[in-house]
This record gives structure tokens, C-alpha cells and sequence, in this order.
């Protein structure tokens, strides 16, 4: 399996940092962040030891152990904003729908330490789309559209 490609501004704690989170809250599979961990011992002659023990974690509270410890330092939000891009690619394919965009989202901005208004904007996307969907108010496709521009706008700032 590939994994994403990371902007080069983009420091190894913080791209662990997006593994964890990823991973912690359901939207990454986590052998994404071993494979993105073989990835760099291949490609380094002598790779970071935190790297190493991400890579031979054994099951997936080693690898998640292994994570936590090599983000210290990481940019919270540059990681928030870049799972933020993966669900936004993830709405934009049909693998999942707006609502479970607008979820992922808001619990990816809560563990990412994103400012407040990013979660209440996917907060209140969550509650237009559950009132289009019972009928009540709003039309299902243009509120998916604000969950698209949503997307964009939060994950923007990397």
C-alpha cells in the first residue's frame, strides 16, 4: 500500500503526529504509518531509532506508543489539516458520504487541536445535513457542496 506524499515542510513529528490522530480516531488503517515508517529506513542510511520502532511495532498499541512518542514537538494542526485534505479526497471519490465527512472531521479537529470554529463549522454542516435528510430543511446535495468548500477551506493551510 502507498502512502500520501508529504509536503517538505512537513517535519517527521508532525507526519506522526497525522499517523496517530489518523489512526486514533478511525480514519487511517494503522499500517499506514508502518508503511510510511519502512518508507523512510529505506530511503535513510541510518534512519531515526523512532522511525525503527514505529516500523517493527509489533500490534497496534506498540505502533500507536511508537507514534505518540516520535510527534513530540509536531505541529497538532498542520496534522489536523492534512487528515482534513485526506477526507476531503475521500468525499470527492465517493468512498464515503458528507455525513461521515462532517464526523470524521469534527473529531479530527478535536484531537488535532484545531481552533474551536473548525469543529463548530462541521457541527452545524452535521445538523443541516441531518435536518435535509429527515426532510425538515435543506437540500441534501448543496449542503454536501458546504462540506466540499469546508473541506477546502480547513485543509488549506498546510
Amino acid at each position: 500500500m502507498s502512502h500520501r506524499e508529504f509536503p517538505a515542510s512537513v517535519t517527521q513529528a508532525t507526519i506522526c503526529s497525522y499517523f496517530w490522530a489518523g489512526v486514533a480516531i478511525g480514519v487511517l488503517p494503522f499500517q499506514s504509518g508502518k508503511d510510511w515508517a519502512f518508507s523512510v529506513i529505506e530511503a535513510l542510511d541510518e534512519p531515526p531509532i523512532e522511525v525503527i520502532e514505529i516500523a517493527t511495532a509489533n500490534d497496534r498499541n506498540s505502533a500507536m506508543d511508537a507514534l505518540q512518542a516520535a510527534a513530540h514537538g509536531a505541529d497538532q494542526q498542520a496534522a489536523g489539516r492534512l487528515l482534513l485534505a485526506d477526507i476531503l479526497a475521500q468525499l470527492k471519490s465517493g468512498d464515503i458520504s458528507a455525513a461521515e465527512a462532517t464526523l470524521a472531521a469534527m473529531r479530527i479537529a478535536q484531537t488535532t487541536s484545531l481552533p474551536d470554529e473548525v469543529y463548530y463549522h462541521f457541527d452545524g454542516l452535521d445538523d443541516e445535513l441531518r435536518l435535509a435528510a429527515n426532510g425538515a430543511y435543506g437540500n441534501p446535495t448543496e449542503i454536501t457542496l458546504d462540506v466540499l468548500k469546508a473541506l477546502e477551506e480547513h485543509a488549506g493551510a498546510t
